[in-house]
């Protein structure tokens, strides 16, 4: 044990006064004349020994009492558990929580530039031969390399404000590899945080006793927030000159209610629709915006940049919601059987119940081709595959199910030639019409409706798929259309063919809204909008990213640029980023000056709940898992005080020595007041 201020130990000899009080009794005695002395004899030999104890107690009470006053005064510590800032093998970090959460505003300025003064002032006043490291949510590589005092701090006047966030746990393991990597033995933490309930993730943390944490947690003034959740289309297809709907979720984190709170739509930077929306205090709620899209523009395949915006201050990061739309998009259909060899194309088609449907339609490109003569490459952009009966090999149909995970519909119907054909005539009896499937098909069903008849079926092996779900079943209970999902797609599958001597299904008012839904499902039309820190990799069928030239993401500005890692899966392009784009907005995939793509990105949301820890918060979640925590402090602790001496002040020693000197007190106060 150590003391900050040594010097008032001279006040330990201050114990000399209450041993000469008592060594010399200063009280003067009255003579009592008293006739029988006999009695008297026997009772002042039986007291004297009991005051003389009492007497020997009291003094033991007060000289405790001086002693561990003087003791608390000179404020004693443990070496141990104080910053090494003076060993050359221990390194500094700093981290820096530079989240968008953390530019909301604390007095005057936000909670980034209050740490950043902070770590400015506490690096300052450690001794210049200290290496230092400065740990950010951007994870610059430049900063994670030894720096000297005067490096650090230019490199935290540098660092950027505004990247996604990190867990400590990741924070945590970083440092550890920094500290392996440059041969340091310990290391000093300084985190500044505003300690947000989603980052404090410790699992699987292997907790490090070289490794000093000091945490900072920075509080806003601004504890409440109103900010766009997510944004999603009512139909996926997009359509010119008709109408179309989106749908936009607002949530409100502040204990108010908010009454119409203006909605903005804006179409490649022009208003196209404005709703109001009144959100309960704590909760959320939903507003629909309907928009035409009749500019005079060719609406085909064309990709429009989509913002969804509200005004909500003083935390204005999660105000923007940014996305693509995708007008009227092609919907490539392949239709896989060997009935086109045998009849002839052309004529098949007409005859075909899909091909009447698809061919006639612009939205939809459809194409009926024996499997046999196909090239699997031409089935990589396709949004929905039928396979008519049991055609293609095991090789092909598990390419055709690898497809269907990344958003492609697959479409089974049974053989002719399947050895279990059921010949009964049954009806349709139940529709799992609360399924998300039918939510824009019906409104409801009437109990007199007009439902398929079906007159050949086979039984719908529903083990195929571990996760099969009936949406259509016959009389008999058995499956007459089934829905398993796989990956990001879906997998349907037909009790029975499209024939008209399998069933009249594709007479009744259910077969075109079924299948056109089935078509609108298949994925590979472009998603909405991609999440910084989230979405390190994007899925895109034009496969020319493979001829020569670099594949590049640049801004709209054309102020950024990276060269992302392109790979082959599943006859797609798979762009993978090997680092975080610098700020939500839109971004192009581009070969060359010729645009493949555009993206629309944003923050995530997670940094858009209001949800903190405090500082008792902070140190019981650390320690509980093992973590070296020296303190838990407020960041402007360290404005005017030597670092070492801010942390010496932390310890709690010095209450244990008051509390005892308390106790002496009392005991001596119950021993002369009780004690007869």
């Amino acid at each position: 044990m150590n003391f900050l201020y040594p010097n008032i130990l001279w006040c330990l000899f201050a114990l000399a006064i209450p041993i000469i009080i008592h060594l010399f009794n200063f009280r003067r005695h009255k003579i009592v004349y008293f006739s029988n002395t006999a009695t008297l004899k026997t009772i002042k030999q039986e007291n004297a020994k009991t005051k003389k104890l009492k007497y020997i107690i009291a003094l033991i009470m007060r000289m405790l009492f001086i002693a561990a006053l003087v003791l608390a005064f000179a404020y004693p510590y443990n070496p141990d558990q104080t910053l090494k800032t003076d060993d050359a093998d221990n390194l500094v970090a700093v981290y820096i929580d530079n989240s968008m959460s953390m530019q909301s505003q604390s007095s005057e300025i936000s909670l980034i530039e209050d740490a950043r003064a902070s770590a400015r002032k506490m690096v300052s006043n450690i001794s210049p031969s200290q290496r230092f490291v400065l740990l950010t949510n951007s994870r610059q590589p430049d900063n994670e390399y030894p720096m000297n005092q005067d490096e650090m701090l230019m490199s935290i006047d540098a660092m950027q404000t505004e990247a996604s966030p990190m867990s400590i746990n990741a924070l945590y393991e970083n440092l550890q590899m920094i500290m392996r990597r440059n041969g340091f033995k310990s290391a000093s933490l300084f985190m500044y945080s505003d300690f947000q309930d989603n980052v404090m993730n410790l699992n699987g943390i292997v907790a490090d006793s070289a490794i000093q944490i000091v945490a900072m947690p920075l509080k806003s003034d601004y504890q409440q927030n109103i900010y766009i959740d997510t944004v999603w289309l009512s139909s996926p297809i997009l359509q010119k000159d008709l109408a179309n709907e989106i749908n936009v979720r607002v949530v409100n984190e502040s204990g108010k209610d908010v009454k119409g709170l203006p909605v903005n739509f804006e179409i490649d930077g022009k208003a196209v629709a404005f709703n109001t929306i009144d959100v309960p205090a704590n909760g959320r709620n939903d507003v629909s915006m309907q928009f035409i899209i009749n500019d005079g523009k060719d609406a085909v395949c064309h990709v429009r940049s989509a913002t969804v915006s509200i005004n909500d201050f003083p935390i204005t990061f999660n105000d923007t919601y940014n996305f693509i739309l995708n007008v009227r998009p092609i919907i490539k259909i392949v239709e896989l059987s060997t009935a086109v060899e045998t009849h002839g194309r052309a004529s098949q088609q007409s005859q075909s119940p899909l091909a009447t449907l698809f061919s006639n339609d612009s939205l939809f490109n459809y194409t009926r081709i024996d499997p046999r003569r196909i090239d699997q490459q031409y089935l990589s952009d396709c949004q929905l595959i039928i396979i008519d009966g049991d055609i293609v090999n095991e090789t092909m149909m598990q390419s055709i199910l690898n497809l269907a995970k990344d958003d492609c519909s697959v479409v089974l119907l049974p053989s002719d030639a399947d050895p279990k054909i059921f010949d009964d005539t049954l009806s349709i009896s139940t529709i799992a019409s609360q399924h998300e499937f039918f939510d824009d098909i019906f409104v409801s069903i009437p109990e007199n409706a007009d439902l398929p008849k079906v007159y050949k079926h086979v039984q719908i092996d529903n083990k195929r798929f571990y996760n099969s779900l009936s949406l259509i079943s016959l009389q008999n209970g058995t499956s007459f259309f089934t829905l398993s999902q796989i990956g990001s797609g879906n997998v349907f599958v037909f009790a029975s063919k499209l024939d008209k001597d399998w069933t009249d299904f594709t007479d009744n008012s259910l077969f075109v809204p079924i299948m056109y839904k089935i078509a609108m499902l298949g994925g590979k039309i472009n998603r909405l909008s991609y999440t910084i820190g989230v979405d390190k990799e994007l899925l895109i069928n034009d496969l020319s990213v493979f001829s020569e030239g670099d594949v590049r993401i640049r801004d709209m500005e054309n102020t950024f640029e990276m060269i992302p890692i392109v790979e082959l899966r599943n006859n797609r392009a798979l762009i993978r980023l090997y680092d975080e784009l610098p700020s939500a907005g839109f971004y192009t995939i581009n070969k060359g000056d010729e645009v493949i793509e555009t993206t629309a990105w944003n923050d995530s949301r997670k940094e858009s709940k209001m949800k903190f820890l405090d500082g008792e918060e902070v140190d019981k979640i650390l320690k509980n898992k093992g973590l070296n925590v020296l303190a838990v402090m407020r960041a402007d602790e360290f404005h005017s005080n030597d670092v070492m001496k801010m942390m010496v002040r932390r310890s709690m020693l010095w209450k244990s020595f008051i509390i005892l000197s308390l106790i002496t007190m009392l005991i001596e106060i119950l021993v002369l007041r009780f004690w007869k």
